[in-house]
């Protein structure tokens, strides 16, 4: 399987039918923003400064009303962001996602803002008064509220936190970010002179999974050549900009550390981040230094490879191959009906349920696969907002590496299906939770491959 027949056969996402619309230039879209920017406001004309009233507020039916609100504006984010990621190099869908973002800034900064800074400034015998009023609204909305109160202490007034949120689409990281992903999308490295140049993707893809140790250094090479031209000065600049907008921010909200803000925001104390680095930089080195030490081992043995280079780190190791010796062979791929078929094994081995789940996103079309040109780098899952999502986006170019991507990625998504009763204010776990059911959904699909293995090696 080469990249451009990936291009032609391999899955793509079906977001216009999931979401509704024809085409992420559907007029639609601005009826259904402008209606949720009046929504908006009636409900902020409704219920500012009168949260503490818990006579006359049913604060579960704040919350729901509000959430409501999140949903519809959530929704519209999601599928333009989703479809401008396979499609980077469409200067009239940027247009149009930036039109759209700001008008939601707008009416967000305007009339919903407000409504998180209340909840975290409200007094806790307020906020004990309306668990007792209303007793499903703790077992309900409990942790979204324990989300808001936990910043308390590093909100800003509103009039700041209005300037900035209407501000965003056009002063914040975002743009940089976005600017600097569609630049490394574009570029293009040539691997072999006989055929086209290659974007990233694919070129970490053969760097990751060619056993011929030439062919991977020359992909580093590759690689660091073309990140040291004209992209790399904008992902210098970028750099900058995202890392000094993070500073500002956490001396004006009164961070301890540049951590802080993220740790808060995972509900992870910085005692628990910082001892968790000393270990890596402790415990965590002679682990390191083992394994690079066996992993040379074995590559001397099996491939005969005498200089280990930064390139050799991830080669893929096959011992119970006989031809794997041979450095010129051509490296396998796996087709992507074959991934589908090892992930859903490998899955049903543990649970039918969840291999059933992961076979519904496959025929659903919610998992974008190849890694084609002017599509967003890596892998992610989505989970947009429940009865829409999960989406999943892959740069999917045959490789094993690929193929426990997928488990990975189709970890999430199962975790985010279960999670949608929850509501969309409370289904996202934060990140010290999010890699446990992706890392899950890896290892099962790697232990049920290891007990296929032909040989203990």
């Amino acid at each position: 399987m080469t990249s451009d027949e990936s291009s032609v056969t391999l899955p793509r996402w079906e977001l216009d039918k999931r979401f509704g619309f024809e085409s992420p230039m559907d007029p639609k879209i601005d009826e259904y923003v402008k209606e949720t920017a009046q929504q908006a406001e009636i409900f902020h004309r409704k219920y500012e400064g009168k949260l503490n009233d818990v006579t006359n507020i049913d604060l579960l039916q704040v919350i729901e009303e509000y959430q409501e609100l999140a949903v519809r504006q959530g929704m519209i984010s999601s599928y333009l962001h989703l479809s401008y990621d396979t499609q980077l190099n469409n200067d009239a869908l940027k247009k149009r996602k930036g039109a759209i973002s700001a008008q939601q800034s707008q009416f967000y900064g305007d009339h919903m803002e407000w409504f998180s800074l209340d909840l975290a400034s409200m007094s806790d015998e307020t906020l004990k008064a309306h668990y007792d009023k209303e007793s499903q609204l703790q077992s309900k909305f409990g942790p979204f509220l324990d989300e808001q109160r936990r910043f308390q202490h590093h909100n800003l007034n509103k009039d700041v936190e209005r300037a900035l949120t209407v501000r965003n689409p056009w002063m914040g990281v975002r743009n940089t970010v976005s600017f600097f992903d569609k630049e490394r999308s574009l570029m293009k490295f040539q691997l072999d002179d006989d055929k086209d140049p290659v974007n990233m993707e694919v070129l970490l893809s053969v760097m990751g999974s060619s056993k011929d140790a030439t062919i991977r250094a020359k992909c580093m090479k590759e690689l660091n050549d073309g990140l040291g031209g004209p992209v790399g000065r904008i992902a210098a600049l970028s750099l900058s900009n995202v890392a000094g907008s993070w500073h500002i921010e956490n001396q004006e909200r009164k961070y301890t550390n540049l951590r802080s803000q993220r740790n808060l925001e995972n509900n992870c104390p910085d005692e628990v981040v910082d001892s968790l680095l000393q270990a890596v930089r402790t415990a965590g080195v002679p682990l390191c230094l083992r394994y690079y030490k066996l992993k040379k081992s074995i590559l001397r043995k099996d491939r005969g490879l005498d200089t280990f280079r930064w390139s050799d780190r991830n080669a893929p190791i096959d011992m119970d191959n006989d031809d794997n010796n041979t450095n010129n062979k051509q490296d396998e791929k796996i087709p992507w009906d074959d991934c589908v078929k090892i992930v859903e094994k490998g899955y049903r081995s543990f649970s039918p349920r969840m291999a059933d789940m992961f076979l519904t996103f496959v025929e659903e079309k919610r998992i974008d696969v190849p890694a084609v040109d002017g599509k967003q780098g890596g892998a992610y899952c989505s989970g947009a907002v429940p009865g829409i999502g999960p989406f999943q986006l892959l740069n999917y170019d045959g490789t094993k590496r690929d193929v426990a991507t997928t488990a990975h990625e189709s970890g999430h998504a199962i975790h985010n299906v279960m999670a949608y009763k929850n509501g969309y204010l409370q289904y996202h776990p934060p990140l010290t939770l999010a890699e446990t059911a992706s890392i899950f959904g890896e290892m099962i699909v790697f232990r049920d491959l290891l007990n296929m293995a032909k040989s203990p090696q």
